[in-house]
């Protein structure tokens, strides 16, 4: 046997894995533009069915976005996240100290296609049901707005896209729920008796990773019964039930690709949930500068 097994491997390709790269790069090439699908298929050579598969398929997963008015394709945010996996225990003693600090459950949030998952959690919050490592939460509106908040408009889009067709008032109030979420910085979930049986039923149905229909439903349900987050001004008087607040953590590029919360369960004055959004902001910004620098936590 003289054949070079060495050549012959390398020699060996996949055609149906080079048509997904060969999308991926055509979007690349040009990331603020929407391609679409008849000019993928046609500048690639590739059949309309199988590019319609391929681009269905990417789109699920958010590896690209399909803008919903304009029907064209472009790249998409999850594939920041895939640059730099994270080790779940990596920035542990900040979780520790944050939790230490604040008496309550700290959890750490990747992104993970159309998902967040928690990577690590420490602490408890005698209040709050615990949170494992491995929960998802799909990024569906209302929920996720930490990872959305900063986004573009054609992600915006397609987070509140999620609801179906949201009243005039509730897509309002998601806008400039998203703007205040990114002006002060962390996003405030309250807590009331829906949050908390939606928060199950999502962990539920987020099992596999797959926002579907009935998730959709769901978030829209629950973004019509309850009051989210806190505008300018609503944040007053004695106290307010907070369940969560939570801070984007940024990639090299600017891309939130994870997220730090702490989970009080709890009636909180408003200094206090400032306080506590302060504490978890300056958490996520130590993580956030680790993590573009690649440097091992102290």
């Amino acid at each position: 046997m003289t054949a070079n097994t060495g050549e012959a491997a390398r020699a060996v390709t996949s055609p149906p894995t080079e048509r997904v790269v060969r999308i991926l790069e055509l979007l690349a090439s040009d990331p603020d533009r929407g391609f679409a699908l008849t000019e993928i298929a046609r500048v690639l050579h590739i059949s309309h069915g199988t590019c319609h598969a391929i681009v269905t398929t990417l789109a699920a997963r958010q590896w690209i976005v399909r803008d919903r008015h304009s029907g064209g394709y472009s790249w998409g945010p999850a594939l920041a996240a895939l640059s730099r996996p994270v080790n779940r225990q990596a920035f542990r003693p900040d979780l520790q100290r944050l939790s230490d600090a604040v008496g309550m459950q700290v959890v750490l949030g990747a992104r993970q296609g159309p998902t967040v998952v928690v990577t690590d959690a420490v602490g408890e919050s005698l209040a709050a049901p615990p949170v494992s490592v491995g929960f998802r939460m799909p990024i569906v509106a209302p929920f996720c707005r930490e990872f959305v908040a900063e986004a573009g408009a054609q992600v915006k889009k397609e987070w509140l896209g999620g609801l179906g067709a949201p009243s005039p008032q509730l897509r309002r109030r998601l806008g400039a729920v998203l703007d205040e979420v990114r002006s002060r910085g962390y996003a405030i979930e309250r807590m009331s008796r829906e949050y908390v049986r939606v928060y199950s039923a999502l962990q539920a149905l987020a099992a596999e990773g797959e926002p579907d229909e009935i998730t959709a439903r769901l978030a829209s349900a629950f973004a019509d019964l309850t009051v989210v987050d806190y505008l300018p001004g609503e944040l007053e008087g004695t106290e307010h039930l907070i369940a969560n607040v939570a801070a984007p953590i940024h990639d090299a590029d600017g891309t939130v690709t994870m997220s730090v919360g702490a989970s009080p369960f709890a009636a909180m004055t408003p200094a206090e949930v400032a306080d506590l959004g302060a504490a978890v902001q300056e958490t996520a910004t130590r993580i956030e500068s680790l993590w573009a620098t690649r440097k091992d936590p102290a």
